[in-house]
């Protein structure tokens, strides 16, 4: 497993984690939107990088 898809996991756990628990977080919103593109990023980049054949 890359290191790209390790941190997108981490970010997918993140992500559904704060939405459960994070009501009480300030910028939970924001966090969130941030976890979203960074998966969609990540991702993107990953298969512009080594597409599948």
């Amino acid at each position: 497993m890359s290191r790209s898809y390790l941190f997108v996991l981490l970010s997918v756990f993140g992500l559904f984690f704060l939405q459960l628990y994070g009501s009480d977080v300030p910028y939970a919103t924001f966090i969130s939107v941030v976890l979203l593109c960074f998966i969609v990023g990540a991702t993107l980049y990953k298969l512009k990088r080594h597409p599948n054949r």
